[in-house]
């Protein structure tokens, strides 16, 4: 199968080297150089061990944070070489790491370039994220000697069909990594079903699920605005597509009625459409203020909107919801994170549209809080006064737009369910769904297995260099 593999990657490489060259100079192809492995030895001698992480673009970076931080506490001395394929990645993990840590873009599939970059960073383990299955690269980390795990592992239901059908690669592919840890069971079972063996596969759960919004400057300022304005509800509106925005706003001049201290965040999720819903919201008539104009004098104008036009804030701002509500779920887009709300214990809301996040929605649904203000109708679905049927779990999924007015109304006026609800999906987040804890057990059984084949003690020595004093690059 490898020299298939290599004999078909060779004249493609050849073939697309002018394109490459080509995007390479136009600066559409970052750090070219890294990925043929043009690299200096990583790190200097001084510094400790090393582990290597792939997360391939913003997505894998941004649910690596919570394991970089646990790999840090575990291992004071770790250096961390970090690489993403994408430029946006690229740029989040100059950010997420320390400075003495090392970002890189990750070598092109080809034996040859993997060697190389092995030789240079000679890391102590290699950790892969999700479904970067290369065939190379992982031959290649074990005939370094060095664990190999794939960690937040997950096969979608687009790529299954694909996979499966070239099995006989991925079974040889897949006998290189120590342990597949995959995000659900579904995952493990798939990854079993293209080659993996069984023993080596675990299901340790998503890496999203350890994510923790950072806490924005803003919220205490926003919390002091509303308890001065007596703001109760408060609906946050987070991550909205087009054509839901009108839903929302329908819905708030309807709730407004009854509640005349409602106060909603809304928060669109591309900066490009800030000024376009903020046109929206004035063409209803509806009282606005802008984040980006509230200055210490600002006061809150009730029932009002606080048009969110920010970005990195959302995440913390759902700690001030009575109700949150996640977007992109009343449109066909496939939802966003319900992760973020559910740190503050909060009630979620979301629409019938969670493709995205399936399964992570799945877990929230199946969860099993107590639930005696709704009328259970069996089968996991239940009934709202005024509304069409609704699925709760540790959140509330709505059947369409015309379920939202009453199910939020219903929310605002218990406080009981609402509490159960948010104390549900908090337990669910940081009790069930951790998988950080599992991954670095996993890593310390491998390592110990390593120190006690090589007769090593507890600080195992860096796998030597082939070239004594490699050019700098």
């Amino acid at each position: 199968m490898y020299l298939i593999y290599n004999l078909l990657s060779w004249p493609l490489a050849l073939l697309l080297s002018p394109w490459v060259l080509f995007r390479a100079l136009r600066g559409r192809l970052p750090g070219l150089g890294q990925r043929l492995g043009l690299i200096p030895p990583i790190p200097p001698p001084h510094s400790g061990p090393v582990v290597w992480l792939h997360a391939v673009s913003l997505g894998e970076v941004k649910a690596a944070v919570p394991l970089l931080g646990e790999l840090r506490a575990r291992f004071p001395q770790l250096c961390v070489v970090l690489t993403s394929s994408t430029r946006t990645g690229w740029q989040a993990a100059r950010e997420i790491l320390r400075p003495e840590e090392t970002v890189l873009f990750p070598p092109l599939d080809l034996a040859w370039i993997c060697r190389r970059f092995l030789r240079r960073i000679r890391p102590q383990a290699v950790l892969v994220m999700e479904t970067e299955l290369w065939p190379n690269l992982f031959r290649e980390v074990k005939r370094f000697g060095v664990p190999l795990l794939l960690v937040n592992g997950r096969i979608s239901d687009r790529a299954f069909p694909r996979y499966r059908a070239s099995r006989f690669i991925w079974r040889r592919v897949l006998a290189q990594p120590d342990a597949v840890l995959a995000q659900s069971k579904r995952d493990a079972e798939r990854f079993i079903a293209i080659g993996a063996a069984p023993e080596k596969v675990e299901v340790a759960g998503n890496l999203k699920f350890a994510i923790r919004p950072a806490r924005a400057a803003i919220v205490p300022r926003l919390r002091a605005m509303a308890e001065e304005a007596a703001a109760d509800p408060i609906l946050v509106a987070g991550s909205t597509m087009p054509g839901e925005e009108k839903l929302l706003l329908a819905a708030f001049r309807e709730l407004a009625r009854e509640f005349p201290r409602l106060w909603m965040i809304l928060a669109p999720r591309h900066p490009e459409r800030f000024d376009a819903v903020a046109e929206e919201v004035r063409t209803l008539g509806l009282p606005m203020q802008r984040r980006s104009d509230l200055s210490p004098q600002t006061k809150l104008e009730l029932p009002g909107v606080l048009l969110l036009d920010t970005t990195g804030e959302l995440g913390s701002v759902y700690e001030l919801a009575t109700v949150a509500f996640v977007g992109g779920t009343l449109v066909p887009t496939g939802g966003h994170n319900i992760l973020e709300p559910a740190c503050f214990g909060k009630p979620i809301v979301i629409g019938p549209s969670m493709t995205n996040f399936q399964e992570i929605a799945d877990a929230f649904l199946e969860a099993n809080p107590s639930r005696p203000a709704f009328r259970d109708k069996g089968a996991g679905i239940f009934e709202i006064p005024g509304a069409e049927q609704v699925r709760v779990g540790a959140i509330v999924q709505l059947p369409g737009a015309g379920a939202l007015v009453p199910t939020l109304r219903f929310l605002f006026l218990n406080q009981g369910t609402r509490r159960s609800l948010g104390e549900a999906a908090r337990r669910l987040l940081e009790k069930e769904l951790n998988p950080t804890g599992r991954i670095l057990s996993e890593l310390d059984r491998l390592l110990a297995s390593r120190r006690a084949a090589s007769g090593q003690g507890a600080d195992l020595p860096r796998p030597a260099m082939v070239e004594a004093h490699p050019p700098k690059i």
